[in-house]
């Protein structure tokens, strides 16, 4: 039996087979779909995930890990293992899922990478700090993550772990994220960069969306959006909604 003994790659782990298996089971995962897990460690999801899915692609930057998933996995044929720091891995070109418990310390660039990939996720599984989740998910109100991204995909928080779950137990509460592709976008994919930056100049350094776009745009194009759509000069990027910020978008980009 291997031991690892070392921290570098810190992560608390899921160790019920029974709790791991519930949750794959009430997700979209499927037999015809490639997941990839980052960060197998012991391979108690990726156990369960070898059930469910079409194929795994196991993503582990720990050599100690990847030593021990070979030799566990070695005679399994539908699970694939690469030693590689996720954050630089390429993401496939063709469909996909993702269901993994990531470490706590990168979870925002890990989300951060998915879902702003050229190729990202179809459905995306992700164990997070709740404190995250509900900054993701918009509790407290719209943020500019929410808006940038809203327009192509949807967020749910699925389940709220006990501390006990894990091992060690960590010192935060967890959740089982979620983020999805719609099915119909509110705006077409290949608008999404332009899109972003129109939010980025939106917000600026915090003004009035009116004086932050008037920087960029001109006064004259941002009056006329403003009085049709009947928005204050004064409004601040946090009190306006998602179709306020997508008429206002598609205005200027007519």
């Amino acid at each position: 039996m291997y031991k690892i003994q070392r921290k570098l790659f810190s992560q608390n782990f899921l160790h019920s087979r029974k709790l791991v298996s519930q949750l794959i089971g009430k997700s979209s995962i499927g037999k015809n779909d490639l997941v990839i897990e980052i960060g197998p460690g012991k391979g108690i999801l990726t156990e369960q995930l070898i059930e469910h899915a079409g194929h795994i692609f196991g993503v582990e930057i720990d050599a100690q890990w990847c030593t021990y998933l070979h030799e566990k996995f070695r005679d399994v044929q539908n699970f694939t293992l690469y030693q590689a720091d996720m954050l630089s891995w390429q993401l496939p070109a063709y469909p996909y899922k993702v269901f993994a418990n990531i470490p706590f310390s990168i979870e925002g660039k890990i989300i951060r990478k998915l879902i702003d990939d050229v190729h990202p996720p179809q459905d995306c599984y992700l164990v997070v700090m709740k404190e995250l989740a509900y900054r993701l998910c918009g509790q407290g109100g719209e943020n500019m993550f929410l808006l940038m991204h809203k327009p192509w995909f949807d967020f749910s928080i699925i389940y709220h772990f006990r501390p006990t779950d894990f091992e060690p137990v960590p010192n935060v509460d967890a959740v089982l994220f979620r983020f999805t592709l719609k099915k119909i976008p509110l705006l077409p994919i290949a608008e999404k960069d332009r899109y972003m930056r129109f939010i980025t100049d939106g917000f600026g350094n915090g003004e009035a969306v009116y004086k932050n776009l008037t920087r960029k745009y001109g006064r004259e194009k941002i009056e006329k959006a403003f009085q049709m759509v009947s928005l204050h000069r004064k409004v601040r990027p946090n009190s306006l909604m998602l179709k306020d910020w997508i008429i206002l978008y598609t205005m200027f980009t007519q």
